[in-house]
C-alpha cells in the first residue's frame, strides 16, 4: 500500500514538472507584434487617437507598426503590417491607451526599429525620448534607432517591394553598413546609444529619409551628449569610418591622373588602422596610421592610357588613393571636431583614457573644451593587390 502511495506521488510530481512550462502560454494569434515605432511632434490632434490627460500636453504623436498574422495566400498582394497612432506626452501612457484601438495585447519583444523625427529632438533631449524604451523589460538592446528630418510615421507606413514586414526591412537597411561607407551603424542601436548617454559621450545615429516612396539610409544625426545639433553628410561619415577603422570594405574614387574628368575606383578588402594618443611635454596629439589593401575596381576613360599594368602608373594610383583617404579624414575632422566639437561616441576620449590614464585624469573635466584643439596626424599607405585586367 505504501509503495502505491509513493508511485502516485512521483507521478503527480512528474506531471507537475512536465506541464509547468506552459502555465503562461499564449497563442501567436492572440498577440499584436509591434515591429516599428515612429515618434513625431503632435502637429494636429485627432480626437479618436488621444485621451484625456490629467497631466502634460499633446506633445508627441507615437505610431506603432504592427505585424499582420495571416496565412500567406491571404495577404499575397497586401501590406504585411498596419499602423496605430496616439497623441500625448508620456510614451508609456500613450501605448497603454492604444489598447483601446487593439483587440489583442501589444508585444514589443520583436520591435526592430525606432524612428524619431528631428522636430521632436530639436525640443527634447534624446535621453528623455529613449527613457521609456530603455526601462521597459520587453525592449531588446539591439533595436535600431534612426533619425529623420521629416515625419517618422510615413517611413513606417512604407511597404517594401520585397514584401518583407516593414520593420524588418527598415532594421536590415543598416545591416550592410560594413560595406557601405555612407552609413554609420556601428554601435548605434538602442543598447549602445543608452550606454553612450550614460557615459556622457557624444552620440551619432543613422539618418533615414523617404522621398518619392524611396527610403534610404545615409549620413548621420549628431548629438552633443544627448542634445541634437545637426547632420553630417555621407562624405563625413565615410571619413569617420576610415578614421576609426570601423569599415570592413569600402569604395574610394579619384579623378584619373591621366584622363581628367574620368574616375578610377579602389575597392578596399583589408585594412590595419591604429589610432594612438601621444603626450609630449604636456601636449596631447593623436596619430592615425592606416594601411589599406585592395583592388582596382573600375577604370573610366581610355583604358590604354590608364594602363594599370604599368607598375609606375600603379604606384601613382596608390599615392593618389592615399591622398584622397587623408583628404576625406581631414574633412571629417573639420566638420565633427572643429565645427560641431563632437568626439564621436567618445572614441578619442576612450583612447586617451586607456593609453594615458594619468593625463586623462588631468584633462577629463576640460575634455569638451580641449578636444577640438588637439591635433590629429594621419598617415595612409595603400597597396593595390589586383588590377582586374589582362592582356
Amino acid at each position: 500500500m505504501a509503495k502505491k502511495k509513493w508511485i502516485a506521488c512521483v507521478l503527480i510530481l512528474f506531471v507537475c514538472i512536465m506541464i509547468s512550462g506552459c502555465w503562461d502560454m499564449r497563442e501567436l494569434q492572440d498577440r499584436n507584434f509591434v515591429l516599428a515605432v515612429a515618434i513625431d511632434k503632435a502637429d494636429d490632434v485627432k480626437e479618436v487617437e488621444t485621451f484625456v490627460q490629467p497631466h502634460g500636453s499633446k506633445r508627441y504623436r507615437v505610431s506603432l507598426q504592427i505585424l499582420k498574422l495571416a496565412a500567406g495566400a491571404e495577404q499575397k498582394d497586401e501590406s504585411r503590417t498596419f499602423i496605430k497612432s496616439n497623441t500625448g506626452e508620456s510614451m508609456f501612457e500613450m501605448i497603454r491607451d492604444m489598447l483601446g484601438q487593439s483587440s489583442k495585447s501589444l508585444w514589443f519583444e520583436h520591435l526592430q526599429v525606432l524612428i524619431i523625427s528631428d522636430a521632436v529632438l530639436k525640443e527634447v533631449d534624446l535621453g528623455e525620448i529613449l527613457d521609456f524604451f530603455k526601462r521597459d523589460s520587453e525592449m531588446r538592446s539591439r533595436i535600431k534607432v534612426y533619425v529623420t528630418s521629416g515625419k517618422a510615421r510615413p517611413i513606417i507606413e512604407f511597404s517594401p517591394p520585397s514584401k518583407e514586414p516593414g520593420g524588418v526591412f527598415l532594421a536590415n537597411l543598416s545591416r550592410l553598413h560594413l560595406k557601405n561607407l555612407h552609413v554609420t551603424a556601428s554601435r548605434t542601436d538602442l543598447g549602445y546609444t543608452v550606454q553612450h548617454l550614460d557615459n556622457k559621450s557624444d552620440v551619432i545615429l543613422p539618418r533615414i529619409e523617404m522621398v518619392d516612396k524611396v527610403v534610404k539610409l545615409g549620413g548621420s544625426a549628431v548629438f552633443k551628449k544627448d542634445r541634437f545639433i545637426g547632420y553630417v553628410d555621407e562624405y563625413a561619415v565615410a571619413g569617420s569610418k576610415m578614421m576609426l577603422g570601423t569599415e570592413k570594405s569600402a569604395v574610394v574614387t579619384i579623378d584619373s591622373p591621366k584622363t581628367p574628368g574620368h574616375q578610377i575606383v579602389f575597392e578596399l578588402f583589408r585594412h590595419d588602422t591604429t589610432l594612438t594618443p601621444h603626450v609630449e611635454n604636456g601636449s596631447i596629439y593623436f596619430t592615425d596610421d592606416i594601411t589599406m589593401y585592395g583592388n582596382i575596381g573600375e577604370i573610366q576613360g581610355d583604358i590604354n592610357v590608364n594602363d594599370a599594368m604599368d607598375p609606375e602608373y600603379l604606384r601613382i594610383l596608390e599615392v593618389a588613393f592615399a591622398e584622397e583617404i587623408k583628404r576625406n579624414i581631414y574633412y571629417t575632422e573639420k566638420v565633427l571636431k572643429k565645427e560641431m566639437k563632437v568626439d564621436a561616441v567618445g572614441r578619442f576620449a576612450s583612447k586617451l583614457k586607456a593609453h594615458e590614464p594619468e593625463t586623462w585624469e588631468q584633462v577629463k573635466d576640460q575634455w569638451d573644451e580641449l578636444y577640438p584643439t588637439i591635433p590629429l596626424y594621419v598617415s595612409v599607405n595603400v597597396t593595390i593587390r589586383n588590377i582586374g585586367s589582362h592582356k
